[in-house]
């Protein structure tokens, strides 16, 4: 891993851990773990981590203190023990404490590790003392009564008596808050006992469905942090690349968890989308420049004219006359003009045949070769 993001992390740390020693600046903590163990602020930081590490976590295992380099090797078998029990993934930590990266990462290991114990340590505080202002009540039920200021009920109050008492309490407190504070509720109609089944089978089903959505954009996420790693500048960072983007990607669950009371609690300001685009948004480290007002270019389609109409297909059932069919042959005249006297030598009527305009069916005729035959083979006939 890339020691000047171990160093930036340490420094990090150390501030929001509200860490008031000498190894605040990069180049004293640079020297402090370039000396390793010969370094009494290395020493102390390490060692102090791993005292309340132990402290809150309540290990078994613990860190002896050391006066130098002359216990490295106890710090080491001791430390690696401690690792261990911590469910280290650095496995070869302890035994590479001779490099700089190793014991830089020790440290950055141990911060880390600090800060996840307090605050594990912190909500099980919080939980506790909820608990205790709640008298004694668990659960929701318990804030319900924190929240109106209502006294734990007796142990022989019925459900339907307390839930009574809520409702009322809960309206009078209504009344003292401004108008409009709590926007009314979607579900307006009291749902019949017989149909709740139906309601939960539906919020199944939405759930499953809304499900496979998430996974679709989740993927669809995944693929484009992905592609960030294939550039050349970045597979130098690829290590300090995924730890950035996996502490956000790990909050994003699959599984949408929507229960039937906040189906009920659900109010219709819900009903209201906001613009991803508006003004407010704009204020954000991101989106800092806004844009003008941009001219109407038009093209939305109920403004565009439709396209003229193509007129109906209709069939025709009438052939052409037969002059502008005989017309069409003037390009052939010359054979039409021999048809003429095919037909005046076999009908033996010349006159006849001079009245039938050859011409124009000759251009509509094609002669074949027997029919050239018998044309030749009359006109002998006709001459002799």
């Amino acid at each position: 891993m890339n020691a000047d993001f171990l160093l930036d992390s340490v420094l990090a740390s150390l501030d929001t851990l509200r860490y008031s020693g000498k190894l605040l600046e990069e180049s004293d903590l640079r020297d402090a773990v370039q000396q390793g163990l010969a370094s009494p602020e290395y020493r102390h930081i390490s060692l102090s981590l791993c005292e309340e590490l132990k402290t809150l976590n309540q290990m078994q295992e613990c860190v002896s203190r050391v006066s130098g380099p002359e216990d490295a090797e106890s710090f080491q078998l001791e430390l690696r023990g401690f690792l261990q029990e911590l469910n280290c993934p650095h496995t070869t930590l302890a035994d590479n404490l001779d490099q700089f990266d190793a014991k830089l990462l020790l440290i950055d290991f141990l911060l880390a590790e600090l800060m996840a114990s307090r605050l594990v340590a912190l909500r099980k505080a919080t939980t506790a003392e909820e608990a205790r202002e709640s008298h004694g009540v668990p659960g929701n039920l318990g804030c319900i009564l924190k929240t109106l200021g209502m006294s734990k009920p007796p142990a022989h109050v019925k459900a339907e008596q307390m839930f009574s008492k809520l409702i009322e309490k809960t309206k009078s407190v209504l009344q003292t808050a401004p108008s409009g504070y709590i926007s009314p509720g979607l579900v307006t109609k009291t749902i019949p006992e017989g149909q709740w089944s139906a309601v939960e089978r539906i919020n199944d089903m939405l759930t499953k469905e809304y499900g496979v959505r998430r996974e679709v954009l989740l993927t669809r996420c995944d693929v484009t942090i992905q592609s960030f790693k294939w550039s050349d500048k970045a597979k130098n960072t690829v290590d300090q690349f995924a730890k950035l983007s996996q502490v956000n990607r790990e909050k994003l669950k699959c599984i949408a968890t929507v229960t039937m009371a906040q189906m009920l609690a659900a109010k219709e300001e819900l009903l209201v989308v906001h613009r991803t685009g508006a003004e407010d948004t704009a204020t954000s480290s991101i989106k800092k420049i806004l844009m003008g007002k941009v001219p109407d270019r038009g093209g939305r389609p109920t403004e565009t004219r439709p396209p003229p109409e193509m007129p109906a297909f209709r069939q025709r059932t009438e052939a052409p006359p037969m002059g502008k069919r005989d017309g069409g042959g003037h390009g052939r005249g010359g054979h039409g003009g021999r048809g003429k006297r095919v037909q005046g030598g076999w009908s033996g009527t010349r006159a006849q045949s001079d009245d039938r305009g050859g011409g124009g069916r000759g251009g509509w005729h094609k002669e074949t070769s027997i029919e050239r035959q018998y044309s030749q083979g009359a006109e002998k006939t006709y001459h002799s």
